[in-house]
């Protein structure tokens, strides 16, 4: 079993062995021993748990004590040098010309290292830029390039919902998120932009209700099916074309021959002439990194 912190210097998530005389809560502010066996700051995620990958627990790690005054205060300090090695960062990037974009500077408990996060669509040669980065700050440097939706993560906001982002606040994992998911839920006419997170890539919660859709499909013609119906609903004939389900509701809309559009009921379908075949269309399927 462990406990799975995340550690504010370098942004990830740490699994430490399990203490059955810990006394910690989720969200608790705790000093713990990393793999140098030095101190550094987190925040309690979960306790007693299977791990997700066993081969990386820090089996010499611990958490060692919750954060005392004397810890907030230190921490406080390392924030406010944090902004100015922000500034100092983005200086140098912009004076070597480096496609890249560094949101997020972070400094170890004891100060002695600094942590820089960017994103790049690029891969990024920053070796002189960490030369000087450390000149002007005499500090050790370290630089981690993450995906949109890493940076989403840290930086936090709110989604089309109005809640606070889910990578933001209880998601333990970004998992993959793709277009098969989008057909799946009948959802390809909405648009890349309502279907787009604010990290710019496709919703995370395009996957709770997944299983449920797919449930619910069961037996549904796909859009772009020619349908017969159990009898003739309008004078230009029985048959129709599928473009568009409501699957929640388990209802067609269809396209006569002569152009009428109607939504009717599944059970008002004899059987399916042709099947439909959606092909990708406006966002190009990706895995969300």
């Amino acid at each position: 079993m462990v406990v799975g912190v995340d550690c504010h210097f370098s942004g990830m998530l740490l699994e430490l062995p399990y203490a059955e005389a810990y006394e910690y809560i989720p969200g608790d502010k705790v000093i713990f021993k990393d793999e140098e066996d030095k101190e550094e700051f987190g925040t309690v995620r979960y306790l007693n748990r299977d791990s997700s990958d066993p081969e990386k627990i820090l089996k010499a790690s611990k958490i060692l004590r919750r954060l005392t005054p004397h810890d907030e205060q230190k921490i406080e300090s390392h924030l406010e040098h944090a902004k100015g090695a922000l500034t100092a960062c983005r200086k140098l990037v912009e004076k070597y010309e480096l496609n890249m974009q560094t949101f997020r500077a972070s400094f170890s408990f004891d100060g002695s290292k600094v942590h820089f996060m960017f994103v790049s669509d690029d891969r990024v040669d920053f070796r002189e830029l960490v030369k000087d980065l450390a000149k002007v700050l005499k500090k050790q440097i370290y630089l981690r390039q993450v995906g949109p939706r890493d940076k989403a993560k840290f930086v936090g906001g709110y989604g089309k919902c109005g809640r606070q982002l889910c990578c933001n606040s209880f998601l333990n994992k970004l998992e993959s998120i793709n277009m098969e998911m989008v057909r799946d839920q009948s959802l390809e006419s909405k648009g890349s932009p309502k279907l787009s997170g604010a990290c710019g890539k496709l919703l995370c919660c395009l996957k709770y209700e997944l299983q449920t859709y797919r449930e619910l499909k069961k037996g549904l013609p796909s859009i772009g099916s020619v349908v017969r119906l159990k009898k003739s609903l309008f004078a230009s004939g029985p048959s129709a074309d599928v473009i568009g389900l409501d699957i929640l509701n388990r209802k067609l809309k269809i396209r006569t021959e002569e152009d009428e559009i109607a939504v009717i009921e599944l059970s008002e379908v004899d059987r399916v002439l042709k099947e439909g075949y959606v092909p990708d269309s406006f966002v190009p399927e990706e895995k969300n990194n």
